[in-house]
């Protein structure tokens, strides 16, 4: 079951120029972390007093996951995820209803504890959506 909106991504080529633009905005900087199973750099910035975040992520290697997303589009929006309470059970889900799978199992995430998994949700909306799931959180 989706619980909340917990990010939107934003793919860049350089997050050290990027990652200032958040600041004009008061956002800070939550978290950073290498993310080695999809080849990229990740930070989230929140908003004081809001949960949700805006993940700045740019690759570190010529296979990274979002290499193709740059080449095609530039930087910009790249998905919204969605924080959910049973992964395996989403993710199965939105296969049985005619997304297009990117991940067919979960993977570790660019936080601690984090598992995730994106989708595409179809030409009529263009939109990659990621689930991620906490596990236990408090």
């Amino acid at each position: 079951m989706i619980l909340r909106i917990d990010h939107v991504g934003v793919v860049t080529a350089d997050l050290g120029a990027a990652a200032p633009m958040l600041g004009l905005m008061d956002m800070k900087c939550t978290y950073s972390d290498d993310v080695d199973t999809y080849g990229v750099v990740t930070s989230f910035w929140q908003c004081p007093g809001d949960t949700t975040s805006i993940e700045l992520v740019a690759p570190v290697r010529e296979d990274a996951a979002v290499r193709g997303h740059l080449r095609r589009l530039g930087p910009g929006l790249n998905h919204v995820a969605f924080e959910v309470d049973d992964i395996d059970a989403d993710l199965a889900a939105l296969r049985d209803r005619g997304a297009v799978l990117v991940d067919e199992e979960p993977r570790r995430g660019g936080r601690p504890g984090l598992r995730v998994a994106f989708a595409h949700l179809g030409p009529s909306t263009g939109l990659l959506v990621e689930l991620v799931d906490y596990g236990n959180r408090a």
